[in-house]
């Protein structure tokens, strides 16, 4: 999910990609941003690029 955010893919899109429902992916990606802290999708996606995860 955050590998796809960093590309600025809509949740709609994601989803689309992924074979899951939009909700689905809001639900994981808002647990990314708690786990790293952050307050955004492209936030968290950043952060883990930065550390190296995606």
């Amino acid at each position: 999910m955050l590998r796809a955010s960093r590309t600025g893919a809509s949740v709609r899109e994601i989803a689309a990609q992924a074979h899951l429902a939009p909700g689905t992916v809001r639900n994981y990606l808002s647990a990314a941003m708690s786990k790293l802290g952050v307050g955004s999708r492209h936030a968290a996606a950043h952060r883990a690029w930065e550390e190296g995860w995606i």
